[in-house]
């Protein structure tokens, strides 16, 4: 494939995506939740739980899968498809690490979302190092890692995901 045909398919694939976040947040505000299949509600609920990003969804001007500029902030569709990935791996306990440190935080008082978003910021680190490198995602790097992740406190898990990218 082509670096144009590359580009394009990705822009098309986050059209998509937006397209359907988009969709789902209108149905939401209009009370038509009801007309949601099981994946689409799944979806619902993470698009609900982030509502401080519904003018995001509901502007026309942002489904047409352009890029975020630098500058522009947290892109608000990669949170919510990031939040799904976390979700789709605790509902699976693919990997069990990952299950096992949202557990483990929810044991010590934090909510199921801070956990999610913990794992969100180790997934984020692994996938921009495959990226970068040029590899496939590594997992067991990513299970040694979440295992790490379980053996500190919360304030420092951050710092222990960075030290693991740090040489690379």
């Amino acid at each position: 494939m082509t670096d144009n045909m590359a580009k394009t398919f990705e822009k098309m694939q986050r059209q998509a995506f937006r397209t359907e976040v988009g969709r789902i947040w209108n149905l939401i505000r209009e009370g038509k939740s009801a007309d949601l299949d099981p994946k689409e509600r799944k979806l619902a609920v993470i698009i609900m739980d982030h509502g401080e990003y519904g003018a995001y969804f509901a502007n026309e001007e942002l489904l047409d899968g352009s890029e975020f500029g630098e500058g522009e902030g947290l892109n608000p569709f990669l949170h919510i498809s990031l939040h799904e990935m976390a979700e789709d791996q605790l509902a699976s306990e693919t990997p069990v690490e990952a299950a096992l440190l949202c557990d483990s935080l929810e044991r010590m008082g934090y909510s199921r979302h801070e956990g999610i978003h913990a794992l969100i910021m180790i997934i984020i680190h692994m996938i921009f190092d495959a990226y970068k490198n040029g590899k496939p995602f590594d997992e067991k790097r990513y299970r040694r890692l979440l295992i790490k992740c379980r053996k500190v406190e919360p304030s420092e898990m951050q710092d222990v995901v960075e030290r693991e990218f740090s040489s690379n």
